[in-house]
């Protein structure tokens, strides 16, 4: 088990007293960058955000791409999506980005989130570092309402089909002191999600932490994966077992 950095949490930067409000609010959503690029990422998001239409894509592929630390041609970026550490956020070339989505590279590392070419992120979608960098490999489709966040790190290979309300994501709080809430005592993770390519997420699967799935594979519907699955393998159930292996 690693311990997860709680200094980098929302609720720590918000409870520092000896930066105003506007400060803490810039370091959440833009991180160290200057006034100017701060009030300009602003209202590019104000005015361009919520346009409909072609119009509003047509802004937002022209405007958002200055936000990236790197951005491909060929962006399509939906009504209403956010940003957050756009600085750290690679994004390749015919990249899709649906309505109401969230990205925010704030705990990212090294190498921050990187979306390769070719990826189509349904709307509602939420992808957060909280610790660690996320890499979604190319071609990988992300289904509607799903939720990814990394505590210490989320690969995914190239090809994968990750269905709609899909929830990538754990970690664990301690609870050896009964008097203090849990929010508050040390949180844990196991490692990094590894998703190896071409790999089929159906509906409503849960992945925690520390678990690779490999090449492949296909986790049905409704699934909770807590241990490792082979490659080319079929795995079914809560937690989820390998039930037969692809030729």
């Amino acid at each position: 088990m690693k311990a997860f950095n709680k200094d980098r949490s929302i609720g720590k930067i918000l409870s520092n007293k000896d930066k105003s409000p506007l400060r803490l609010y810039r370091e959440l959503t833009f991180g160290p960058i200057s006034l100017f690029k701060f009030l300009l990422w602003e209202l590019m998001t104000f005015l361009f955000g919520p346009v409909p239409g072609g119009v509003g894509l047509f802004l937002r592929r022209r405007f958002y791409p200055l936000m990236f630390k790197e951005c491909g041609k060929g962006l399509i970026i939906g009504r209403n999506s956010m940003f957050r550490h756009p600085s750290k956020i690679r994004i390749g070339t015919n990249v899709t980005i649906d309505d109401n989505c969230v990205l925010d590279a704030r705990g990212s590392a090294q190498n921050g989130m990187t979306i390769d070419d070719d990826v189509l992120i349904n709307r509602n979608t939420m992808i957060q570092s909280k610790a660690g960098d996320i890499r979604i490999g190319r071609s990988v489709g992300i289904g509607a309402n799903s939720v990814l966040v990394s505590w210490d790190g989320i690969g995914i290979g190239e090809g994968c089909a990750i269905a709609a309300g899909c929830y990538i994501s754990a970690g664990s709080y301690g609870t050896d002191d009964s008097d203090k809430p849990i929010s508050e005592q040390s949180a844990f993770v196991k490692g990094p999600i590894i998703i190896e390519r071409n790999v089929w997420i159906a509906t409503r699967v849960t992945i925690l932490d520390g678990v690779t799935i490999g090449h492949d594979s296909i986790i049905s519907a409704g699934s909770v994966v807590s241990t490792d699955i082979p490659s080319q393998s079929v795995a079914h159930g809560n937690p989820a077992k390998v039930i037969l292996k692809r030729r």
